[in-house]
């Protein structure tokens, strides 16, 4: 399969990087065909009730989720994208909340952004136009916003962290006979 520190926590030297990534990834290697390894995930997913998820044979697609019993608002799910190498198959992985939980976010982010940024252009304009500058003293407040919305990936990642534990044991599980 992959060298045993080529996953979520490591950097590609094999350095463990304890600074968490708002969607974490890795990469799996495999030397069988993508066909078997997208087939034996299939019927890993058919055969375990504590998992549900998508495989598809076009385009090498794979989402993994927990059983609808055990996922919360900031459950994670997880993503691949199966590609043909040269050596074999290559699953490349990543983390990350429901997508509509993770637009959400998004939209949260750059609303935040967007509102500091307008702050600063108004208080500008009204210390030019010898104006009391209130654009200015809100500013810090959302500053303040647009950091709870980057640390909420965090938040959930912490919260989730059991569960992406679970959900790549499941797929180095499923997947350790096709290496």
């Amino acid at each position: 399969m992959e060298a045993p520190h080529a996953h979520a926590g490591y950097d590609p030297d094999g350095k463990y990087n304890s600074r968490p990534r708002p969607r974490p990834r890795f990469d799996l290697q495999f030397t069988s065909p993508a066909k078997t390894v997208l087939a034996t995930l299939r019927e890993a997913l058919e055969a375990d009730p504590e998992f549900h998820g998508l495989v598809l044979d076009d385009g090498g697609k794979i989402e993994l989720m927990l059983s609808d019993e055990r996922v919360h608002f900031w459950s994670p799910q997880l993503s691949g994208l199966v590609s043909v190498t040269p050596t074999g198959t290559q699953i490349k992985a990543r983390f990350g909340p429901h997508p509509h939980i993770w637009g959400l976010y998004l939209a949260g982010y750059a609303m935040g952004i967007i509102l500091t940024f307008g702050l600063l252009i108004l208080g500008a304009v009204q210390v030019v136009l010898d104006l009391t500058p209130w654009g200015l003293y809100a500013t810090p407040g959302a500053l303040l916003i647009t950091a709870l919305t980057y640390g909420a990936s965090y938040v959930g990642q912490g919260l989730g962290a059991g569960q992406m534990h679970d959900l790549r044991a499941f797929l180095d599980r499923a997947l350790e006979k096709t290496a």
